[in-house]
């Protein structure tokens, strides 16, 4: 099984729109992490770099928040979409989802579910707060 989680510097990026790296874990059968792999995209690329990562294998998506284009491409190539997820460690955040133990909850970014959800929303609810 493959996970995708949008980081910046390492950790847990809660808006997928500002996120131009995204780490691959690669999960065996044991629920053992057996690979690693950064990919980096273009940011606010709504519908290649989930394609990419559909392409790339990947089963389940962890992210904070992300608007309603990627999640439709997401979904429409078979990859569950977890959102609300508040655990910055990428690794930890994978290993609790496969134990059942991660919170996940409200979409952090959502947009109104229109499009990629860029713009003002950020600078309304996302401005003093990061």
């Amino acid at each position: 099984m493959k996970f995708a989680i949008p980081v910046i510097d390492g950790v847990l990026s809660s808006h997928w729109g500002q996120t131009s790296e995204f780490l691959i874990i690669e999960v065996n059968d044991s629920k053992q992490i057996v690979g690693k792999e950064t990919m980096t995209t273009a940011t606010h690329d709504c519908h290649g770099t989930p394609l990419a990562l559909a392409k790339k294998g990947v089963n389940v998506v962890l992210a904070g928040g992300m608007g309603m284009g990627p999640r439709s491409v997401f979904e429409s190539n078979g990859v569950k979409v977890v959102m609300g997820v508040s655990e910055p460690d990428p690794e930890t955040a994978v290993t609790k989802y496969l134990y059942h133990r991660l919170e996940s909850g409200e979409n952090v970014c959502d947009h109104g579910d229109k499009g990629c959800g860029h713009g003002e929303h950020h600078k309304q609810h996302h401005g003093e707060n990061n």
